[in-house]
């Protein structure tokens, strides 16, 4: 399914949640402020949430920073950790 491309990560996790797309997923570095209200959304939804390489999201850490962000649908979210794949840039 094809989704428009809304400027808010946090928007496009709630369209995960609400079931209107399968997955969002991006490997680029972001800040827990931007979306954590969102995750805990998807993930008291059912949605599988983790950062790019599968780890589950820590927040309130030292280093606000998260490695990527994978949030999918129930059943897919595996399968998705394993396409995205990878280590974060040195």
């Amino acid at each position: 399914v094809a989704v428009a491309k809304p400027n808010s990560i946090a928007i496009r996790i709630a369209i995960v949640a609400a079931d209107e797309a399968d997955l969002v997923a991006t490997r680029r570095w972001g800040n827990e402020w931007d979306i954590a209200a969102a995750v805990l959304v998807a993930g008291e939804a059912g949605a599988g949430v983790s950062d790019a390489t599968g780890a589950a999201l820590a927040f309130n850490q030292r280093d606000p920073r998260a490695y990527g962000l994978l949030v999918a649908a129930p059943g897919i979210h595996a399968a998705a950790v394993a396409r995205l794949g990878g280590s974060p840039p040195a």
